[in-house]
């Protein structure tokens, strides 16, 4: 017969203050990952010329917005249309 109790210890402060710095770690870097996403995107559609955002709709003022619109971090308010191809 196994009469044996398993307890459960509280971390320790040490151990505490090494899972905040882990979760800061964590946080910082997925900010970073989200900043670097947003700057490559905007990056890739302000290389573009003029002539080329106008044919897909866009302005260059809209830029940011639209990286914003696309990484979410801004409700979307283009409309999004599709044609069906003849």
């Amino acid at each position: 017969m196994n009469t044996s109790v398993h307890t459960f210890h509280a971390p320790s402060v040490l151990q505490r203050f090494v899972f905040a710095v882990v979760a800061a770690l964590r946080s910082s870097a997925a900010a970073w990952h989200r900043s670097r996403r947003r700057f490559v995107a905007w990056h890739e559609l302000e290389s573009l010329d003029d002539h080329l955002l106008k044919d897909i709709g866009l302005h260059r003022s809209e830029l940011s917005s639209v990286v914003a619109e696309i990484m979410g971090a801004a409700p979307a308010t283009r409309r999004v249309t599709m044609r069906s191809q003849p």
